[in-house]
């Protein structure tokens, strides 16, 4: 598929404008902009999950269940 059918999609166009306009708004500094996003996470009061996934060594109860059916 060629680069220019991809921009043909509005929602790919919507992406990159949106990304256009943050960057923008950083001065087009993409570390000024992980700062603001940083600093915008820290304040929200959520929780922030990051890291690496536990792997599980014992299978789910979820798989038992659907055996069982």
């Amino acid at each position: 598929m060629p680069v220019e059918s991809l921009y043909a999609d509005p929602v790919v166009a919507e992406i990159h404008e949106v990304r256009r306009r943050l960057l923008e708004a950083s001065g087009g500094d993409v570390e000024k902009f992980r700062q603001r996003l940083r600093e915008r996470q820290s304040s929200s009061g959520r929780r922030i999950v990051s890291g690496s996934v536990k792997k599980h060594t014992e299978p789910s109860d979820a798989m038992d269940s659907r055996a069982a059916s």
